[in-house]
Formats: structure tokens, sequence, C-alpha cells
């Protein structure tokens, strides 16, 4: 049976080369924009990670439950201009999804003056790297290449340890 992409030759569903969709890094992007959605989606997406999202925060922390994503994106400023450091202390204290490499990405510098610095105020936020925007292709590739061989250990779920 041939369904296109899809084949049933090997078992369960099987992308045609041999790798099932379940091969696939799953990354979840909690963003308000959809502009910065559809642009790193089609990055993430050219080299084959499965991409999913949420627009604001309540709808990420809730598919970050139930999907289970390995590597979340989180902005910083959605409906609220904090609303991305709420979501990351939320992910960080559920046991689903505490273990879950967080990239965080913001244009708050940018947008308030808020001089926020991952050097110095990155202890307080459980996110293992921060990024502002806008952010380059390539660096983004390297940043969730990065984050998603991430030991368990040196996730950053206390907010202690310093960002990448």
């Amino acid at each position: 049976m041939d369904r296109g992409l899809w084949t049933m030759d090997r078992g369960p569903w099987t992308k045609k080369g041999g790798k099932t969709n379940m091969d696939q890094k799953k990354i979840l992007i909690i963003e308000d924009d959809i502009d910065a959605i559809e642009a790193m989606k089609v990055v993430l997406e050219s080299k084959k990670y499965q991409v999913i999202f949420a627009t604001d925060g309540k709808e990420g922390f809730e598919k970050a439950k139930s999907e289970r994503p390995d590597l979340i994106i989180l902005d910083v400023m959605m409906q609220r201009t904090t609303e991305g450091f709420d979501v990351a202390q939320n992910l960080r204290r559920n046991e689903q999804t505490r273990y879950i490499p967080i990239l965080m990405i913001t244009a708050i510098t940018q947008k308030t003056g808020f001089p926020f610095s991952p050097q110095t105020d990155g202890e307080f936020l459980p996110v293992d790297d921060f990024v502002e925007k806008p952010i380059q292709p390539e660096d983004l590739l390297k940043r969730v290449e990065t984050l998603l061989t991430l030991p368990k250990d040196k996730i950053n779920v206390e907010g202690k340890k310093t960002i990448l």
C-alpha cells in the first residue's frame, strides 16, 4: 500500500526511505507572531524537524504537556510582556515538561528598553538558551541542534545554570 510519502511496507506507517515519523524530533514553537512562526517553521522543516505551534502561553503549556516535544522555542512577549517568563516557570514546575529544553527568543530589549541580558539576568530564568530576535536561520539551527543533544542533567530546571 502506498500513500504518497508514506508507506506501510515496513510495518507501521513509515516514511519512504525507512524512517518512521517517530524518528523526527518534535519542536513546539510558542509565539504570538504568525509570521515569526512561519519563518522558523520553514527553517526547521527544511532539516526535517516536526514543528507544532501555539500562539499564546496557555495553549503552549497545554500542547507541551499533551504533545511532549523534544524542544520548546518560547517567545517572551505575547499577550503580556512577561508571558514567556511565566510559561517557562510553569513548564519547569510540571513533571511532564520539566526536562524539555527551552530556547527563549525575544525582542524585549528592543520593544521596551528593558535592558535584559542572559549574561546578567539568565540565572533567574529556567531556560537553556536565550536569543534576541530576529534570529538568523543558521543561528536558529545551531542552537536547536545543540539543545536537542543536551543531557538531562544539564537542562536548566532551576534557573541557576549558565545559559548556553
